[in-house]
């Protein structure tokens, strides 16, 4: 069984330490002290600062709303707590301006090739390798802007190497339709995971996406069993149904024209109002190919969560930051719940409750994770600063491929 180096190759067998699940050395397990992050903020504080946002942008036209960002990060930040040490946000809402400025130049003009026909087949694993960096200068962002007991977390690394790697493993996704998913996940996480520093001192991590990755076969042949063979018999049984109800409707029309000819023909024409036909032609569209494609759509997406919660589980379990260890108890449910609830909040509230979804998003992976090991034991030096900018973090949550942290 092979494991992720710190370049993102996969390296021979070597056994792995185990982290914070029962072993037969209960003994020293029990000896190794298992602390949580807590969150201890306010939803009606939260939804204060929301609403002053939210007015704030309206007057400013969107531009208060990376300012606005700020303020929710740093108060959210702030009320997290690891051995009753508050952890501080230290980022800025003209960083994130001007990282999406920058963000602009970079990535409109992809988008505008990606419309051209025949070029888009090969700028697709681009387009996608630069949404991973995105997500990479948005995490390394983040951490930069984090301390917690007055020391910042770091992601260093080549931008360089990182999107040269993310743009092979899309290629690799691509020509192996999805069975290089795992390993690609767990080959960039690992990149990312030896590159993270908390003051001077280094994670580490050792990866292995065989362990992931039946949980993937099974979750994605679910995915193409609703929407590749579920979805188009649905549709042929509907086309099917519609057409005998059609046949039936216009046979029992021609035996009433039949059987009395000579009574008023006038009430005897059949005679259909345009707009009760396309209103009538919407609904069976809707009934009959809409709803089944989004309804078996969505369970694909709620099965593919036990794949993401699979992934979760195994970027914790092999990440280390000195003696300390990481345990991530997510489960697809968990996922289901949550990101269901999360839609239903922001459906039914007409986007007004998205503190709410934000909240119930921290808690839920805080509440899942643990950390076992010494804390108090943890000297860590200040590190040296490096220069960065919020033009990762910036595109990243705009268009949707956020890390959920």
């Amino acid at each position: 069984m092979g494991f992720i180096n710190k370049e993102g190759e996969q390296v021979e067998n070597r056994p792995v330490a185990e982290t914070l699940r029962g072993t037969d050395q209960t003994t020293e397990a029990s000896k190794v002290p298992v602390a949580r992050l807590r969150y201890h903020g306010s939803l009606r504080q939260l939804f204060g600062i929301h609403i002053v946002n939210i007015l704030l942008s309206i007057c400013t036209l969107g531009i208060y709303s990376f300012w606005g960002k700020t303020r929710i990060r740093r108060y959210m930040t702030s009320h997290l707590t690891l051995q009753k040490d508050r952890l501080e946000y230290t980022g800025t809402g003209k960083e994130l301006f001007i990282g999406f400025l920058k963000a602009l130049l970079i990535y409109l003009p992809l988008i505008i090739a990606m419309q051209i026909p025949f070029l888009n087949l090969f700028l697709f694993p681009i387009f996608f390798g630069m949404i991973s960096l995105a997500v990479f200068l948005a995490l390394r962002y983040r951490l930069g802007r984090t301390r917690w007991r007055g020391i910042r977390f770091s992601l260093r690394g080549s931008i360089k190497t990182y999107l040269w790697l993310a743009i092979k493993r899309t290629f690799f996704n691509i020509i192996s339709i999805g069975f290089k998913i795992p390993k690609s996940d767990i080959i960039k996480w690992s990149y990312i995971a030896n590159h993270m520093q908390y003051g001077e001192e280094k994670f580490t991590y050792q990866g292995d996406h065989k362990k992931i990755f039946k949980t993937h076969l099974i979750t994605a042949l679910i995915c193409f069993l609703l929407v590749g063979v579920v979805f188009p018999a649905t549709i042929i049984a509907n086309v099917e149904s519609s057409t005998v109800m059609e046949e039936i409707t216009t046979s029992s029309q021609t035996s009433i024209q039949t059987s009395q000819p000579d009574e008023n023909p006038q009430h005897l024409i059949v005679s259909v109002d345009s707009k009760q036909t396309d209103t009538k032609q919407m609904v069976d569209i809707l009934i009959n190919f809409v709803i089944p494609f989004y309804g078996l759509l969505l369970l694909s997406v709620a099965a593919r969560l036990w794949y993401h919660a699979a992934l979760w589980q195994e970027k914790f379990r092999g990440l280390r930051l000195g003696n300390i260890r990481f345990k991530m108890k997510l489960t697809g449910l968990d996922l289901v719940k949550l990101y269901g609830g999360n839609i239903l909040i922001i459906i039914f509230t007409l986007g007004l409750g998205k503190p709410w979804a934000i909240q119930r998003t921290l808690t839920t992976f805080t509440s899942k994770l643990k950390i076992g090991g010494d804390l108090e034991a943890l000297n860590v030096k200040q590190a040296e600063a490096i220069k960065q900018g919020g033009m990762g973090d910036a595109l990243a949550a705009d268009v949707g491929f956020d890390m959920g942290f």
